[in-house]
């Protein structure tokens, strides 16, 4: 996947512990710096907690849905351990954080949490870490739209390849027709799609509209001060 932009980390909101003064000072710092990609790692992986939704049962599939979901678990679990060791508080402070320890055993919980991160992307210039995770978004709705169109009778979106093509068309609103779902779970990916399309042309033509604006205002005050 992509390298988010260098800025994103610090663009994002931290976890409210990160700003407790009751925590040490590393505690706070490791926070602020893992918090971000964390999040992004949540929203990554939408595909993967969809998947057993989608009747996906190719027997190339499960070894690598397992192995992301043993994986993710891990990364979980190791950020809980240090939490815990930084914290300065031990086995207490996972008993503070159920939310942590549930995200170990069931992944998805942690999504609710990167919730924070779309919002902080709505926010007065920050269009480049809001376009990446749009890409992010579309990317899964790719693969969650194979999942659901990949072994459905008559569906034209078999591979893959053929499924990022179509959420590229799709969420650029050109639609072209030449790949259409046909399940129930992909139409209602397309909708999803859409309206990220919308949204993410909405931000853009606002942002680029804000720039003009502050630009012209800018000059008018240089004018007016000679």
């Amino acid at each position: 996947m992509s390298t988010p932009p260098a800025d994103l980390v610090s663009a994002v909101p931290t976890d409210d512990e990160a700003k407790s003064s009751s925590f040490p000072s590393a505690f706070n710092a490791y926070v602020a710096k893992t918090q971000a990609w964390l999040d992004l790692l949540a929203l990554s992986t939408i595909w993967l907690v969809l998947a057993i939704f989608t009747g996906q049962r190719e027997i190339d599939f499960i070894p690598i849905w397992l192995g992301c979901r043993i994986a993710i678990s891990v990364i979980y679990a190791i950020d809980l351990i240090i939490r815990s060791r930084l914290s300065g508080r031990g086995w207490r402070y996972p008993l503070s954080r159920l939310d942590l320890v549930i995200a170990v055993v069931i992944p998805p919980v942690r999504i609710f949490a990167s919730m924070r991160l779309l919002r902080q992307m709505f926010r007065r210039g920050n269009l480049a870490q809001f376009m990446f995770v749009a890409l992010i978004l579309m990317l899964n709705a790719g693969v969650v739209v194979w999942e659901f169109e990949s072994l459905a009778p008559n569906s034209n979106i078999t591979t893959l390849g053929n499924a990022l093509w179509w959420s590229v068309v799709t969420v650029t609103t050109v639609g072209y027709g030449d790949y259409t779902p046909v399940t129930l779970g992909g139409r209602l990916t397309a909708v999803a799609l859409l309206v990220l399309g919308l949204v993410s042309l909405a931000v853009l033509t606002a942002q680029i509209a804000s720039s003009f604006l502050e630009q012209g205002q800018s000059k008018s005050t240089d004018v007016s001060t000679e």
